[in-house]
């Protein structure tokens, strides 16, 4: 069978009208998420790069919008530097099935090639529940336990194929068009976990890249240009070639019993997901049993194995972080400043917090190991069990579900609260307000625009 095909039939089919309200309303709250995301990380000293490449190097003046700045180019480069920007907090949302982040991707390419043509703003709804359908659903099929050992990222890989969909969509390409633009984003799928031996910034750029490439695949398919029939199944296309243990049916299973994009979680924590339910478990012990830190003797973490490759070893760099990149992959400095701060936030992912230092007695006793039982029923949960002993005993907590998954998800209220927490440094309350409402109110507005002139206000781009 031909999966490439299925999935891209199944994704072309999907409209605003033939979608479940859950699907609707989740797209919507992923965007509002995402906005909020970007206009944060745009803070962050990698964001610079992408800014001063889209005002030297990018075309002037296009129809589509930098988030955060003033600045304004075409549909490729506004997803490359959208894209790089958002991914810098760690903030953004997550899958625990395929382990990606899929907004990164879809989104920047959803908005740009909106911004660019102007569609109805229904068929942007469509365009964000099919790029997660697609990201996830080839994610999912890859196995990321199997791909992460071969070292790719799969938010930048499995991104590309979502991108080239989203952007196809928004094109109105036939089906046959939109194959070759699957085909065509296939030969540009890359991302390496390589940034993790120093801490590099690459990961950030991966998202950005996968939105620009798919756009560019769209593009090209637009014009005629093909790509291979089946870049997904065929004996060597993606899956053979980025995995040792791939499953395609799962690209392919139960079309229209369930939505991906309703699978999908938000991240109220600001380093990697791995590290999520560890911290969940922490602060629960912690605020339970009033745990000081001066008491403490010992702490114990277990997680799934797979786990161990992203966030604890290797053990020395892990206890000690050099940056914030380290510090978002520690799955150690997380647990560290849950127990000190009962949080895991911006403030605690910040260069004068990492420098401070103020973490580096208890990080030293913290272990951190996998799990081999925890790893049989990984990735359906991304699970945690913390151990505390201290002078008056030893005390537990267990989380099967981190906070934001699916089955244990962020409210309307929690996640509102959790925008303003983003924004409120780079965003003033009355535009978030108003950005809040016309994000709710999308399908009724005349166009995208009508956020993005919200959202692309200079708002103090990093010099």
């Amino acid at each position: 069978m031909n999966i490439s095909r299925m999935l891209v039939e199944h994704v072309h089919a999907i409209t605003y009208d033939s979608l479940p309200e859950e699907a609707k309303d989740r797209g919507k709250d992923f965007l509002l998420y995402h906005l909020g995301v970007t206009l944060r990380a745009m803070e962050a000293a990698s964001s610079r790069g992408f800014h001063n490449v889209a005002q030297k190097r990018a075309p002037q003046g296009g129809p589509c919008s930098i988030i955060g700045s003033a600045l304004k180019t075409d549909a490729p480069h506004a997803a490359l530097v959208n894209g790089g920007v958002s991914h810098a907090t760690e903030m953004d949302d997550v899958t625990t099935r395929s382990s990606l982040h899929p907004a990164v991707s879809v989104m920047p390419s959803t908005l740009a090639v909106a911004e660019a043509h102007q569609p109805d703003p229904k068929r942007v709804i469509a365009a964000i529940v099919a790029g997660y359908e697609v990201t996830n659903r080839i994610g999912n099929a890859v196995n990321p336990t199997s791909h992460y050992e071969r070292g790719f990222h799969p938010t930048g890989t499995c991104g590309t194929f979502a991108s080239a969909i989203t952007a196809s969509k928004l094109l109105g390409l036939s089906v046959e068009a939109t194959s070759n633009a699957m085909g065509i984003s296939g030969s540009q799928a890359a991302g390496s976990m390589q940034y993790l031996d120093n801490g590099a910034w690459t990961k950030r750029f991966h998202p950005g890249w996968a939105a620009h490439s798919g756009i560019i695949a769209a593009y090209l398919a637009q014009e005629g240009y093909t790509g291979p029939e089946d870049i997904l199944g065929g004996k060597t296309g993606f899956l053979h070639g980025h995995s040792d243990d791939y499953t395609p049916e799962y690209v392919v299973e139960h079309f229209g019993e369930y939505w991906e994009i309703c699978e999908s979680a938000i991240k109220p924590y600001a380093c990697c997901r791995y590290n999520h339910a560890s911290i969940d478990a922490t602060i629960e012990v912690c605020k339970a049993h009033d745990i000081q830190p001066e008491e403490i003797r010992r702490v114990k973490v277990r997680v799934p194995e797979t786990s161990v490759m992203v966030v604890i070893e290797p053990y020395d760099l892990k206890t000690n972080p050099q940056n914030i990149v380290d510090a978002q992959f520690s799955l150690q400095y997380a647990v560290a400043v849950a127990i000190l701060r009962r949080a895991a936030g911006l403030d605690e992912y910040a260069d004068d917090f990492l420098r401070s230092q103020v973490y580096s007695s208890i990080i030293k006793k913290i272990e951190c190991c996998g799990d081999a039982e925890m790893e049989k029923e990984f990735p359906d949960k991304w699970q945690a069990h913390v151990e505390i002993e201290t002078d008056r005993g030893v005390f537990e907590a267990h989380q099967d579900y981190p906070k934001g998954d699916s089955r244990n998800p962020l409210t309307w209220d929690e996640l509102i609260e959790r925008f303003y927490v983003m924004t409120a440094p780079v965003l003033e309350k009355e535009t978030g307000d108003l950005l809040i409402e016309r994000v709710r109110n999308l399908e009724n507005l005349n166009s995208i625009s009508e956020v993005m002139e919200l959202a692309s206000k200079e708002q103090g781009v990093p010099a």
